[in-house]
């Protein structure tokens, strides 16, 4: 069992990398280039890679750390969905990337 703060779990990040670039070690973000999906830096936005669509997390997951960054607060992650331009009915990948971009916005 992972090491608990509270009643929640002490959160790994999802996808950390050293940029190439700016040398930063953080969260990547992920955009669509064509049928792909771009990994880039979240700090400078170099590219990092290709990265599998497979292997991003399921919404239900991410929905579950943005609650406990948010500090299970309904009303702040409202907000935050207002702040990033949140669009609703969003299915499959481009669900998934939103609530990512959602996270990042929290973390």
């Amino acid at each position: 069992m992972p090491p608990v703060f509270g009643d929640f779990y002490i959160m790994e990040p999802f996808f950390t990398h050293t940029c190439r670039k700016c040398g930063v070690t953080d969260e990547a973000k992920f955009y669509h280039a064509g049928p792909h999906l771009k990994q880039v830096c979240n700090f400078c936005g170099f590219y990092v890679k290709f990265f599998d669509k497979s292997k991003v997390p399921d919404v239900k997951e991410i929905k579950l750390k943005i609650f406990a960054l948010a500090d299970k607060n309904l009303e702040a992650i409202e907000t935050g969905k207002k702040e990033i331009g949140f669009v609703s009915g969003l299915t499959g990948l481009n669900e998934k990337l939103q609530y990512l971009n959602l996270y990042l916005h929290f973390r």
